[in-house]
């Protein structure tokens, strides 16, 4: 395998139980004519050419497509061809859908055809450094080994995954794939990660819905662009099901401790199952617990006190009571802008507690409903739901990389954007200000930032929020809280507010691993390596000096902050630990580890590298990214393109492998 990813004759791998073959199939002519209003002209015309193989067709329509500005129902700008183009396409579907034993489906198409159909799709010209990366995030193929496997897993050798989120199903899945035992512990009593925890009112993704699912388990039915916290859910479910991974989690189960045993080359875990406790040994460790587990609470006294109906977003319960209430919403992120949207047209009253603004992005969807024609050709037409996804993953990605990297020029003449790109997001949310506060200043001051844009994570208006805090049942209050008291909350200025419920959206207590003591091979544990959390640091995907055979998905420096989503992360971490253990099956061993040195030259590369990114030169905005020091511990600093090529495969260099 070369270093940009391309395949080499030496490579083998199973895939086991990986398969993106697309099988030849019938298409009902009356269904297509039903829903091709809906069908996007472009994306059928690559459908086409994959289901055919005639090259010929992408020549005589591909310099026919046009972009136009997205209709309020299309997520993306939207390709369109003339409608005597698109009517012969469609004719040429109804012709060889209903003789699908002649097809002969081009799966996957080379390189030099690959780009310039994607090229078609989205509107320009793809540089050849992405065309791996799309292929494998489109669902076209499967990611390529980075290195030979030329041996089978021992069946002793034995994984433990800690988490049955979507890492943790995405790790048990890989490991299966690739010949190795696994086992899932989860402290639940369900599978789903945030899914399963979060469940309060509006719950929702807020990652595009055709590219937040795994590349290789394409999701083409959902209802809405972005959809709802339980239809998620429900996918991770069905995934679970189809790979049979549910006959190898433990739930109800915590891990209590973790020690590395360097004698015998394994990791010893104290378990509490339901208050029985007992200790099990792994060769290896995969965490996929996330670093944002516990609900937090805001720092402030009595709020036992309070004689009315209080929660936390994630705690969210049938009993919590809003029609007709006074609700007070402590948090300004994500999760109280879905909260407030959902809930404001049930309560009397809705207060806001805001300690600082985010900036908001519009909601040009409406409801976000996904037009059933599309659904229909996603779920039907071969090989349409991938280029959706192609599409998809180009403009949520790496072209949103320029809004993080300052220009230093630009931003000391525009203290409130950092480059020409982020004035651009810039302007975008002051004018979703305008439009919804226009008519009340003060308001509008309030819910407007004091730092660029993408200095916090930015937050998708659903489509009510700003409408709601705007409408006269909704208030917001900027005044610090400094009590909770029986009958509500209290203001640094003494105003005692009264209600009938609060609602804590206050998120997540940062943990990276802390509520477990991890002892590693020379006896210290994570927590004083990490300083309680207060600044970790790890190599590439989550390997860390010390500890053998330890592998962190949600790791520091992990999280894209620029664009695509938790999925892509998973897949490429989840890449890079399988080809780790690997690396210690193709060369004998037992384990491995990476250097000191090797550690500290990468954590020094990920501070150089984020010196020109925004949490670096604009302070202005209160973020978990930055430890106390100010040393950036969450973000990716590079384009998901270069982290993605970096974790194609281990450098032994940088290990111990015993």
């Amino acid at each position: 395998m070369t270093h940009d990813g391309s395949s080499s004759e030496t490579t083998t791998r199973p895939h086991e139980i990986l398969d993106l073959t697309v099988h030849p199939q019938a298409i009902d002519p009356v269904a297509l004519r039903e829903n091709a209003s809906d069908i996007e002209a472009p994306l059928l015309l690559m459908s086409l050419v994959q289901m055919t193989g005639d090259i010929s067709l992408l020549d005589r329509y591909g310099d026919h497509v046009t972009f136009s500005a997205s209709a309020d129902h299309r997520l993306l700008p939207e390709g369109r061809l003339p409608d005597a183009d698109k009517e012969e396409l469609l004719a040429i579907l109804e012709k060889v859908g209903q003789n699908p034993g002649e097809q002969h489906y081009l799966q996957v198409p080379d390189d030099e055809l690959f780009a310039r159909m994607l090229g078609v799709v989205v509107g320009e010209e793809i540089p050849e450094e992405f065309f791996a990366i799309v292929k494998e995030q489109g669902g076209f193929e499967l990611t390529r080994p980075g290195a030979p496997h030329t041996k089978r897993p021992p069946s002793d050798f034995k994984i433990a995954v800690l988490g049955a989120g979507m890492s943790g199903i995405a790790a048990a899945i890989a490991a299966a794939d690739a010949g190795f035992d696994y086992h899932v512990y989860e402290t639940a009593d369900d599978i789903g990660g945030t899914w399963r925890i979060n469940t309060y009112p509006g719950v929702a993704v807020d990652t595009p819905s055709i590219y937040y699912s795994f590349s290789y388990e394409i999701e083409a039915a959902w209802s809405k662009y972005y959809p709802l916290g339980p239809e998620y859910q429900n996918y991770l479910r069905r995934v679970v099901d189809k790979y049979d991974i549910k006959n190898n989690i433990s739930f109800n189960t915590r891990i209590e401790a973790m020690q590395w045993d360097d004698e015998a080359q394994q990791w010893v875990l104290e378990l509490d199952s339901n208050g029985e406790r007992s200790q099990v040994r792994y060769n290896a460790v995969v965490t996929a617990a996330g670093f944002l587990n516990r609900p937090k609470f805001p720092d402030i006294p009595g709020r036992e006190t309070f004689r009315g109906q209080s929660v936390h977003s994630a705690k969210w319960h049938d009993g919590v009571e809003l029609a007709g209430k006074k609700v007070a919403v402590i948090g300004a992120g994500a999760t109280s802008v879905q909260i407030v949207d959902a809930i404001i047209g049930d309560v009397a009253m809705l207060t806001l507690f805001q300690r600082q603004p985010h900036w908001v992005n519009p909601n040009h969807l409406g409801e976000g409903i996904v037009p059933s024609g599309e659904r229909w050709a996603q779920c039907n037409i071969p090989f349409y739901d991938r280029w959706r996804r192609a599409k998809t993953y180009w403009f949520v990605s790496d072209k949103g990389y320029a809004n993080v990297r300052v220009d230093p020029d630009w931003h000391r003449e525009h203290p409130l954007s950092i480059s020409a790109a982020n004035d651009r997001a810039l302007q975008l949310g002051l004018r979703h200000l305008e439009e919804s506060f226009g008519h009340d200043p003060e308001l509008k001051a309030k819910m407007t930032p004091d730092y660029p844009p993408y200095g916090k994570r930015p937050i998708r208006d659903p489509g009510g929020y700003f409408r709601a805090l705007a409408s006269e049942k909704g208030e917001v209050i900027a005044t610090p809280l400094v009590e909770v008291v029986p009958e509500g909350l209290k203001t640094s200025d003494a105003v005692v507010h009264e209600f009938d419920v609060i609602i804590y959206a206050t998120g997540f207590t940062l943990d990276f691993l802390s509520p477990i003591e991890i002892v590693g091979r020379d006896g210290r544990t994570l927590n004083e390596v990490w300083h309680n959390g207060t600044d970790p640091r790890s190599y590439l995907s989550g390997t860390v000096a010390g500890f053998p055979n330890l592998f962190i998905t949600s790791s520091p420096n992990s999280s894209n902050a620029h664009g695509g989503g938790h999925n892509f992360m998973t897949e490429v971490a989840v890449h890079f630990i399988i080809e780790c253990l690997q690396l210690v099956i193709e060369s004998g061993a037992h384990s491995i580890e990476v250097t000191a040195n090797a550690q500290e030259e990468f954590v020094a590369e990920v501070d150089q590298q984020m010196e020109g990114s925004i949490w670096r030169n604009s302070f202005g905005a209160h973020t978990y990214y930055r430890n106390a020091a100010g040393r950036v511990m969450l973000p990716n600093p590079w384009r998901m393109v270069d982290l993605w090529r970096r974790l194609r495969a281990p450098e032994p260099s940088s290990f111990m492998i015993r």
